[in-house]
């Protein structure tokens, strides 16, 4: 998994493949509607435990029924490949989440 940030085509292939997601500067961005606030809260612990795993932080915002996602490898800048294997991990558990 390189750290080598991604060129602007790069990114727009991810995003043809991640259709939840959308880039705000050099973010990926990912806003998740739950059905409950509880399902927000576990939703956030799930990535948490994934983030670790990964050494690999997002910033999360917690809201009301709504969980967001900020993903960028910060020491670079912008999106790295480190950032795609997150997203497809909150794409996961996002479905878990969506569907329970």
């Amino acid at each position: 998994m390189t750290r080598r940030r991604l060129e602007a085509d790069e990114v727009e292939a991810v995003l043809a493949t991640h259709h939840a997601w959308r880039r705000e500067a050099e973010h990926l961005v990912r806003v998740v509607d739950v059905a409950t606030y509880q399902r927000g809260v576990d939703l956030v612990v799930a990535q948490a435990e994934v983030a670790e795993r990964l050494d690999h932080h997002a910033v999360v915002t917690l809201e009301v029924n709504r969980v967001r996602f900020d993903v960028w490898t910060h020491d670079r800048g912008g999106i790295t490949e480190r950032d795609v294997d997150f997203i497809d991990e909150v794409d996961r558990l996002a479905a878990l989440a969506i569907e329970s």
